[in-house]
């Protein structure tokens, strides 16, 4: 038995010195190449407890899985190659020092094991199982699906994904052993990784110079959110050229964008980007429209979704009437409220009638001049009317109907029937008590009354006054009292010089204005109640006489 003992602690010197002399002559010379320190690998990695020994190695933590310190020795410095039954060829060496500064290298925040991606089958042991795949690019497919056990939820792509015949993996922006961190992302490397293979494809791409700023714009989320897609679209001189030659600008000012009434101050909640567009991938679908006007006319209806009793409206307005009967020059939603950057619409005021201006600028230049429009643009006055007060929004009717001729009078007394409104501006609400008890005004109400869209040749407010250049009439500029005889003749044909001074104007009549009419009146007003008076006096004593008579018989 001593001898038997001593035998085998001979051997087992034996074994050890050699084992020693393999470690100095790989191990060594390796630490002094690399840099690495291999002691602290082992200790970092220390071999599979006992009691985990049986658990799948992806739900093992890093720090249990088997020690990848062979890996590293054996594919550090090797010829050796992996042949694929299609004839292609991969070196099986690995460079350590590349491996380790990259994102998942022992110079990271959570290093991984060699084992933490090429799964442990049978302990991983050398020789390893034999390559499956026919091709490179199937083995290249294969071991990117190693990425979704840590990448459960990986960034937006807009790549092909594996159903598609030709699918881009992981691997092929990011790399294997060398895959680069976020930071170095956002510092501009890795583009040229996306530049060389688009030139390959023959697949066209952004100028290489954006790519950097698309990137850290925010391209990589994991979501489609406003960053997505602001990652390309806040890129400047970004646009598309239409087959007749208009020209979209793409390019969105993210603050614009923040500050309209879609953005963060939305009392609801902040519109994400796809909630309009509904598009949640690139490249889009392609633009199917010959001009930008046929893009705008082709995007407005997204606004009804949200907007639909006004939207509803528009179809019926003269706006809505127009593009239905092929006028596509006819305001549409976004002509009005734009697109990314919609503002409050009356804030201020006068944004409504520059609004309108947009397509109706000869009017608003007549309005501009007006005591109402200089009132407005020049002193912000909230009191005086814009467009839309007369007009309407979004069920703006025709102005040249009889329908709207016949109740503009009703227009005109939403502020000059008020008496508060009238008392600040020292103006009296006998101007349109005086021209509905006039002849012209009972007349216009009967009609109004009987059918409004009967068309009637009797004056209306802005026969006299006009419509959108509406004077002080005691601006001597405006010539209003002076062409009184010229207004008259428009429907009076026939009037003389004296025609106008028959008509009382709109005040009542007094010992300042009309006097002589304001006595006879006064007169008549003493006299017919007195005279009825009187005779109902005579009257009633008749009857009270013939009464009295007859009780006495």
């Amino acid at each position: 038995m001593k001898h038997s003992f001593s035998i085998r602690y001979i051997v087992g010197g034996i074994v050890t010195a050699l084992l020693t002399c393999l470690v100095a002559f790989y191990v060594l010379p390796t630490q002094a190449a690399t840099e690495q320190d291999i002691t602290a690998v082992i200790q970092s990695h220390p071999p599979i407890a006992a009691n985990t020994a049986r658990l799948p190695a992806s739900d093992l933590p890093h720090s249990q899985i088997a020690s990848d310190t062979a890996c590293r020795l054996c594919h550090q410095d090797t010829e050796q190659e992996v042949i694929f039954p299609s004839g292609e060829a991969i070196s099986a060496q690995i460079d350590l020092a590349v491996l380790a500064g990259s994102a998942h290298g022992s110079m990271a925040e959570d290093p991984l094991a060699c084992t933490s991606c090429h799964q442990p089958i049978n302990n991983y042991q050398q020789p390893h199982e034999p390559v499956t795949a026919d091709t490179f690019r199937d083995y290249e497919l294969e071991q990117a699906t190693n990425c979704e056990t840590c990448h459960v939820q990986p960034h937006l792509t807009s790549h092909p994904g594996p159903e598609t015949e030709n699918p881009v993996a992981c691997t092929d922006c990011h790399g294997s052993h060398d895959v680069l961190t976020v930071e170095a992302w956002q510092a501009g490397e890795g583009t040229e990784a996306c530049i060389d293979c688009h030139l390959k494809e023959e697949v066209p791409l952004v100028e290489a110079s954006q790519l950097t700023k698309i990137v850290q714009a925010g391209l990589f989320t994991q979501q489609t959110d406003n960053s997505y897609c602001l990652a390309c679209h806040s890129q400047e001189d970004l646009s598309f050229t239409f087959p007749n030659g208009d020209v979209l600008d793409l390019t969105i000012d993210e603050q614009a964008l923040h500050d309209s009434v879609h953005g963060e101050g939305n009392s609801w909640q902040p519109l994400a980007c796809t909630d309009c567009h509904e598009i949640d991938s690139f490249p889009h679908e392609p633009v199917t429209v010959e001009s930008l006007r046929d893009y705008n006319l082709q995007q407005y209806p997204l606004c009804g979704r949200c907007h639909e009793p006004k939207y509803d409206q528009t179809l019926d307005d003269s706006h809505g009437m127009a593009i239905a009967e092929g006028n596509q020059d006819a305001a549409v939603c976004t002509d009005c409220h734009g697109s990314h950057d919609t503002p409050v619409p009356n804030e201020p005021r006068e944004r409504i009638s520059f609004t309108c201006e947009q397509c109706h600028s000869t009017i608003f230049e007549e309005y501009a001049s007006s005591v109402h429009g200089d009132a407005l643009l020049s002193e912000s006055n909230p009191d005086v009317p814009t467009c839309i007060n007369c007009h309407a929004v979004h069920n703006i009717g025709d102005p040249t109907t009889a329908m709207f001729r016949v109740r503009s009078p009703e227009l005109c007394a939403e502020c000059h029937a008020n008496v508060e409104l009238m008392e600040k501006y020292d103006i009296s609400t006998d101007v349109f008590a005086t021209y509905v008890a006039d002849f012209h005004g009972t007349t216009v109400t009967l009609f109004e009354q009987e059918d409004p869209n009967v068309e009637t040749n009797k004056a209306v407010c802005y026969d006299c006054h006009g419509v959108h250049n509406i004077k002080d009439p005691d601006d001597p500029e405006a010539g209003i009292k002076a062409n009184l005889l010229e207004t008259c003749q428009q429907c009076h044909p026939d009037a003389t010089a004296n025609f106008p001074d028959s008509w009382t104007s709109h005040f009542k009549p007094s010992l300042e204005h009309n006097p002589l009419v304001y006595l006879v009146e006064l007169f008549y007003k003493i006299v017919i109640p007195a005279t009825v008076g009187f005779f109902s006096f005579m009257v009633a004593t008749d009857i009270y006489r013939r009464v009295r008579l007859r009780l006495k018989g």
